[in-house]
């Protein structure tokens, strides 16, 4: 029963990813999409679809005084982050400076494009909640990840980081619904404002699965990192993280008290590498074959690690 309950509804919401990730890369190879059209579709969601989801659902289902702890899900995200990074430089000590790439694929995790269309399909009767508790975790991993993850992924280290480069507009969006929240100001948001920016945002969901399925799906593999490296990333990102992490929420009792949170920090914890992560390595240049790689041997792996966990973590509650 449990099985039923709490693991194939993981898996198929992974699955659907996957299935459109297959698709995307068979249409990307005939030609039929080309990369114009998913880097288009790509800024399209950064630049609009996401912002106004973000917007949308933290104005409108956010209240500290119900989460009076709020502040703490940016610092899990900074946390998950960093304790990823500290595991993998242990089995990365001798050689940190040559291997630092394959270190932030094992911290970095997908905490938008691959955990929001998870939340939509495992939690549809509370998405927008799940949604609102993702994009304050997200607080957290967008700009560790535009700081730190871009210096580590990419191989010139020389590149100089900007507010601009941080200051990404879901960043933004997910800022300004803060300030209305806690200023009390989003009650005086008329409908007639927030209604269209609301229809705007359902497009993110669909669209980012099919960003992330083509960027899978454009992967690949004409060889693979060393065996010794997929064995650690792969180690320490679906498996060592999230069972660490498991143990801390259990330890905190958090599922008893806020299980719709306690859910999603375990499925970030899962989820595979930041796709940002290859759109980094593309832009400003890196080791984009073997990161690759590692990203798709991950993607494939999580398809059965992510269920797995969270049908271990429901069972244990």
């Amino acid at each position: 029963m449990g099985f039923q309950i709490y693991f194939l509804p993981i898996f198929k919401a992974v699955f659907v990813i996957f299935t459109i990730g297959l698709v995307s890369g068979i249409l990307l190879r005939r030609k039929v999409l080309l990369p114009i059209h998913i880097d288009s579709l790509s800024h399209i969601t950064v630049v609009l679809f996401l912002p106004a989801l973000t917007f949308s659902k933290i104005v409108q289902y956010f209240n500290p005084k119900e989460f009076e702890y709020w502040w703490m899900l940016p610092l899990s995200g900074i946390f998950m982050i960093g304790l990823g990074l500290s595991i993998a430089s242990l089995f990365y000590m001798k050689n940190i400076k040559k291997k630092r790439a394959f270190i932030a694929v094992s911290a970095f995790m997908n905490a938008n494009y691959m955990v929001l269309p998870i939340g939509q399909f495992v939690f549809p009767n509370k998405f927008d909640l799940f949604a609102t508790y993702t994009f304050m975790f997200v607080l957290g991993v967008m700009p560790t990840l535009w700081s730190v993850g871009k210096f580590m992924v990419t191989s010139n280290s020389n590149t100089k980081f900007t507010i601009k480069t941080l200051l990404t507009p879901p960043l933004v969006a997910n800022l300004l619904a803060l300030f209305f929240v806690l200023t009390g100001l989003n009650v005086f948001i008329p409908d007639i404002i927030i209604t269209p920016i609301d229809f705007i945002g359902k497009a993110a969901i669909p669209a980012v699965t099919i960003v992330l399925g083509a960027t899978i799906g454009g992967i690949a593999l004409k060889h693979t990192p060393p065996l010794l490296d997929i064995v650690k990333v792969i180690s320490v990102k679906l498996f060592i993280l999230p069972v660490i992490i498991m143990l801390i929420l259990l330890k905190l009792n958090l599922h008893s008290k806020y299980p719709l949170i306690a859910d999603m920090l375990l499925i970030q914890a899962s989820v595979a590498p930041a796709t940002q992560i290859i759109i980094q390595v593309k832009k400003y240049g890196g080791d984009i074959q073997n990161i690759g790689s590692m990203m798709l041997i991950a993607y494939v792996l999580c398809l059965f690690t992510i269920p797995f966990w969270f049908y271990i973590w429901n069972t244990l509650n």
